[in-house]
C-alpha cells in the first residue's frame, strides 16, 4: 500500500488504487540518506578501533608482576641497560688498546668471543677502576658480551657503587628494587638511588621518588639516614693514620 494511492472515480463514486510516483521518490531519498548514514558511523567506527588496536602475541611486552612500585620499572630498566651497553669500548690501558707491537692475523675464535669483553675490563676492575666495575657490572647484568650473571653484576656494581660512582649507584639501587642478583630490598633501593640522585644523575631523581611511595614513614627515615651516614663518612677529611694506610710502600 506504501507505493499506491486511492482515487474515486466522480461518476461511479467508485474508489480505486493507483501507483504513487512521488512514493517512489521518497523511499529512494530515504534509502540513500540511510546508507550514507551507515557509510559514515562505520568509517568513524572503524578510525576509534585502529587507536585501540592490539598486537600479536609477539608484539606485546610482558608486565614483570615481581617489580612493585608505579609503571613497569623491570622493562624500564631493561630498555636502560640495552641503551648503556650498546657501543661499550675497552677501558683505557687495558691490553686492548695498549699497542704492544704488531697485529696478530689471528682472530678470536667462537669460544673466545663469549668472554672477550670481558677480559677487556676484568683487569681494570681487579685494581679498582669504578668505571671498568660499573661497565663489567653491565655485562654480567644484560648477558650482553658475557655470561648472564646477577650476582657478579650485584657485586661489581656494588664495588664501583660504594666508591660513589653515581652511574653504579643507581645501577644498585634499581637491581634492589628488582631483585636481579639480591634479595628485594626497598630501604636499600632508596639509600642507593638517593645516593645517585645526589651525584647528579637525574634518571634517579624519578625512580627514587617512586620508590619513596611504597615505604612506611620509619622505613624513609631509615633510609635517608643511611644516605646521610654514608655521605658524611665520604666527605670527612680522613685522619693521619688512614692517609697512611692507603699510602705505597716506600713513600
Amino acid at each position: 500500500m506504501l507505493f499506491l494511492r486511492p482515487v474515486r472515480c466522480r461518476d461511479c463514486r467508485q474508489r480505486f488504487w493507483v501507483r504513487n510516483p512521488h512514493a517512489y521518490v521518497a523511499v529512494g531519498s530515504a534509502l540513500t540518506v540511510g546508507a550514507i548514514l551507515i557509510a559514515l558511523v562505520w568509517l568513524v567506527i572503524e578510525e576509534n578501533m585502529a587507536d585501540y588496536y592490539v598486537g600479536p602475541v609477539s608484539e606485546i611486552e610482558l608486565e614483570n608482576p615481581a617489580i612493585p612500585g608505579n609503571g613497569n620499572p623491570g622493562r624500564d630498566h631493561e630498555e636502560h641497560l640495552n641503551a648503556a651497553t650498546t657501543g661499550v669500548k675497552p677501558p683505557a690501558g687495558t691490553a686492548a688498546t695498549r699497542n704492544t707491537g704488531p697485529a696478530s692475523p689471528a682472530t678470536p675464535g667462537p669460544a673466545d668471543d663469549h668472554y672477550f669483553t670481558v677480559r677487556l675490563y676484568q683487569e681494570s676492575a681487579e685494581k679498582g677502576d669504578s668505571d671498568a666495575q660499573y661497565k663489567l657490572g653491565l655485562l654480567y647484568l644484560t648477558g650482553n658480551g658475557a655470561l648472564q650473571d646477577f650476582a657478579e653484576a650485584a657485586k661489581w656494581l656494588k664495588l664501583a657503587a660504594e666508591q660513589g660512582y653515581g652511574p653504579a649507584q643507581y645501577e644498585l639501587g634499581l637491581i634492589y628494587r628488582t631483585g636481579y642478583g639480591v634479595a628485594i630490598d626497598q630501604v636499600q633501593s632508596y639509600v642507593w638511588l638517593n645516593l645517585a640522585a645526589a651525584a647528579g644523575v637525574q634518571q634517579a631523581v624519578t625512580a627514587r621518588d617512586e620508590i619513596m611511595h611504597t615505604l612506611s614513614p620509619k622505613q624513609l627515615l631509615q633510609a635517608q639516614k643511611i644516605s646521610r651516614d654514608w655521605l658524611s663518612a665520604r666527605l670527612k677529611p680522613k685522619t693521619t693514620g688512614e692517609k697512611a694506610n692507603q699510602a705505597e710502600p716506600g713513600d
